[in-house]
């Protein structure tokens, strides 16, 4: 169970853990912001100025976890966006397993490399809704069931096949209907809406909203039009941390303000284990001096795992466990960014 709620840490990250009480900074004094919503000290912030991450953990409230991180990077951030535009090779280099960028309109043909391996084969085949190791929606389970002769000798290629039919019906529905097409995930528990659990980890993303409330609203109204421009595309992935690969779809945005900041939000739509909603969005800010940007990243992710009374008895280590994450996370990012 402890290595199957650390996987909660490679769902996504979001910036902007809401810190409740404390004055709102402008969204463009980058230092002041961390200082009075984030919590920095004066120490803290020498520490970032010098290059050196510095990460701080909010406490696990029900089934939402949040960790948030900074680190200089003395480099041009497009740098970073053109590298994150290239998701395929940006995960790659991350050691987070297998990703493709999908078609506008997506196609079957995206998923082509998308490969269920003994494990997820062995638990699709024992699915029935309310018991099931996947976090698959009803739906899904009974196509698996009625669909796959799992006596037969190519139950695997059906399975295959029918895995990819159904992450491209899952995107093209993102696309039609947003959060509401998502339909719900039903493995143990009682089937839990995406839409539900998307509103309440974007709504408790107070800090989002004070930083980029077009973006905030974007990824809560989607697929209403954006209100400012925005560049955007569907991915899939499977790998990442934990002690089982994870199949995972997203919404990656980005959005670029007059101030000079950017905004990165990776809103994880799918998850087959652990994640019931996850979002990530960095944060690429000027500094005060203009010298390089400060980048500012964390992670806030639901999961009804976290409500369980093992994850209770846990929640220190685990809290812990996602600051080491986002730790390494800003360390990579800093050395592979930095001048050599």
């Amino acid at each position: 169970m402890r290595r199957a709620l650390i996987a909660l840490l490679g769902c996504g990250l979001t910036i902007l853990i809401a810190c409740p009480g404390r004055a709102q900074a402008p969204a463009s004094d980058v230092e002041r912001m961390l200082t009075e919503r984030f919590g920095f000290m004066a120490a803290d912030l020498a520490q970032v100025r010098a290059g050196q991450t510095v990460t701080k953990t909010a406490p696990i409230e029900g089934s939402e976890m949040a960790v948030f991180g900074a680190v200089r990077i003395p480099d041009d951030k497009e740098r970073l966006v053109r590298w994150i535009r290239d998701i395929e090779g940006f995960r790659k280099a991350a050691d987070l397993g297998l990703s493709r960028k999908l078609s506008s309109p997506p196609a079957i043909n995206d998923f082509g490399d998308l490969s269920l391996d003994a494990a997820e084969l062995a638990a699709l085949q024992k699915c029935k809704p309310g018991s099931c190791d996947l976090q698959i929606g009803d739906p899904a389970i009974g196509r698996f069931q009625s669909e796959v002769d799992w006596s037969a000798a190519d139950a695997g290629r059906r399975a295959n096949l029918l895995a990819r039919q159904l992450m491209l019906a899952y995107s093209e529905a993102y696309l039609r209907g947003g959060d509401a097409a998502l339909g719900a995930a039903h493995d143990e528990r009682k089937p839990r809406p995406v839409a539900g659990e998307f509103r309440a980890l974007i709504g408790n993303a107070t800090n989002l909203h004070e930083l980029s409330s077009p973006l905030a609203m974007y990824l809560e109204r989607y697929p209403a039009p954006a209100t400012v421009p925005v560049e955007e595309f569907l991915y899939w992935a499977k790998g990442g941390l934990g002690p089982e690969p994870s199949i995972t779809l997203h919404h990656l945005v980005i959005q670029k303000d007059q101030g000079g900041s950017i905004f990165i939000a990776d809103k994880q739509l799918f998850a087959s284990r652990y994640i019931d909603a996850a979002l990530l969005v960095l944060w690429l800010a000027p500094p005060p001096d203009g010298q390089g940007y400060y980048l500012l990243a964390g992670l806030r992710s639901r999961s009804g795992m976290l409500e369980s009374f093992t994850a209770r008895m846990l929640r220190g280590r685990i809290a812990e466990e996602s600051r080491s994450f986002i730790q390494i996370y800003l360390d990579w990012l800093h050395k592979s960014l930095s001048p050599a």
